[in-house]
């Protein structure tokens, strides 16, 4: 099972458009790290991801006294100047080879240039929408209603693109 580090901004579009039970349900490793989580700070995401938290669908990778030191020293060689929690996704998607998912643009390229598979939360849609756990015009609607809402970093001719695509094979 392919091991999935996210970053704060992708949990939070997930709770905000209310698709964690569906991704919690597709069979990734589901993880984050403990800065990250400290980023969510909403009353009701933090309740949602309490829940994966509890049941343990959402692990959490720890950066203890050490980890913390080594995480403080890539973020002083980044050029790209990341946080501390951008900077402690990378590191354990780099240690644990895993996919990283960020909203972040900085992070992306960094984590890219580092030779990470990286991807966002359209890559999310597409990969529910494909196997078929969220039906096409659920993943427009959702979609369309996370674009509206002006508080994600979403690339708006990827989200038309998807939204036309999912309604017009929901017509079909």
């Amino acid at each position: 099972m392919k091991v999935v580090i996210q970053d704060a901004s992708v949990l939070i579009d997930l709770a905000d458009c209310g698709l964690l039970d569906v991704w919690f349900g597709c069979g990734f490793d589901l993880r984050t790290t403990s800065l990250v989580l400290r980023e969510v700070i909403r009353n009701n995401q933090k309740l949602h991801l309490q829940h994966y938290l509890d049941s343990g669908q959402l692990g959490v990778e720890t950066a203890s006294g050490e980890i913390l030191a080594e995480i403080a020293l890539l973020m002083t060689t980044l050029s790209a100047r990341l946080s501390i929690q951008d900077t402690s996704a990378i590191f354990f998607a780099d240690k644990l080879q895993s996919i990283l998912l960020t909203g972040d643009r900085k992070l992306r390229e960094y984590a890219v240039g580092r030779g990470v598979e990286t991807h966002g939360l359209l890559w999310v849609f597409d990969t529910l929408v494909a196997r078929g756990v969220l039906a096409p015009t659920v993943a427009a609607d959702r979609l369309e209603w996370l674009r509206d809402q002006g508080t994600s970093r979403l690339p708006h001719h990827e989200c038309e693109v998807r939204i036309k695509r999912w309604r017009r094979t929901a017509s079909n």
